[in-house]
């Protein structure tokens, strides 16, 4: 069983902005006068389809776990950057070809002079859906581990399936994220008992795995006889190791394999429904 966490700190490289005068580009993006740009130092785009209609959440769940944005590395380069912005850029516009109404956001955190842009949808039957599909670095991906099996040593990801999540908007509170395929609610008072249990499962995950190796510590190179006292206190702390392993597997079931760490507490949200 890999009860491996995972952390993602998705980068906090925020949507770059320059100074523009004279008229607007009717094809760039703009906040307080200025144009969003990429990592890359160019202006994001946002392509629209006329035709593009508002999706029922099915709909939306379907296609951001079918799209491949989030796959993509993240990269920090002053020329060949894609960062949250060009992550949110793309979701948009794949979303607007594939007939689904979409747009960008941008999010400012408070004290922090670093924000995030992500996706808002509005679907028909839940409202609006704020969905993040940032990736990570190519270095991040690369986590894996040796297990051993009958067969011999094998390598083992400890990558998550994907990267997309539900995203928790509220100004005055922390920036939310679940694992698109955990999120059984859209409230942000689920957002708050999620984050609950993961802190629970930590616990428990620590406390198991310091349990384990205590217990290998203790009967390492030991001998101990049927029906000796000894014995019986071994078998009884394995039954509750087996029962924590069993609970922890249910934890990670309902909690999926990713736990995305809180990057801020929202102060502003810039809602794109396209060029302006």
């Amino acid at each position: 069983m890999n009860r491996r966490q995972f952390c993602l700190i998705l980068g906090l490289v925020f949507v770059l902005i320059i100074s523009v005068a004279g008229c607007k580009n009717p094809l760039y993006i703009y906040e307080n006068g200025k144009v969003l740009i990429g990592g890359d130092g160019e202006p994001i785009i946002l392509i629209d389809n006329p035709a593009a209609i508002n999706p029922t959440y099915a709909e939306l769940v379907a296609f951001i776990g079918q799209d491949t944005t989030d796959a993509k590395d993240y990269l920090e380069h002053p020329r060949i950057g894609y960062v949250c912005a060009d992550f949110a850029e793309d979701v948009h516009n794949n979303a607007e070809a594939a007939g689904i109404r979409a747009a960008s956001v941008s999010i400012d955190f408070e004290g922090d002079e670093e924000g995030h842009a992500l996706n808002v949808f509005e679907t028909i039957d839940k409202g609006l859906v704020y969905i993040d599909c940032t990736g990570q670095s190519s270095g991040d991906k690369l986590n894996i581990h040796l297990e051993y099996t009958e067969e011999g040593v094998i390598f083992v990801s400890d990558n998550p399936e994907g990267w997309d999540a539900v995203a928790y908007v509220k100004i005055g509170k922390e920036y939310g994220l679940v694992p698109l395929g955990r999120a059984n609610a859209l409230y942000y008072n689920f957002y708050e008992e999620y984050q609950q249990k993961w802190l629970a499962y930590q616990q428990v995950l620590a406390d198991f795995n310091d349990s384990v190796t205590r217990f290998n510590q203790e009967i390492q190179g030991q001998t101990f006889y049927e029906g000796s006292p000894e014995l019986a206190r071994l078998e009884a702390w394995q039954a509750d190791l087996e029962e924590m392993g069993e609970l922890l597997d249910r934890l990670g079931e309902e909690l999926g394999d990713i736990w995305f760490e809180p990057k801020g507490v929202v102060k502003d949200v810039w809602i794109h429904w396209g060029p302006e």
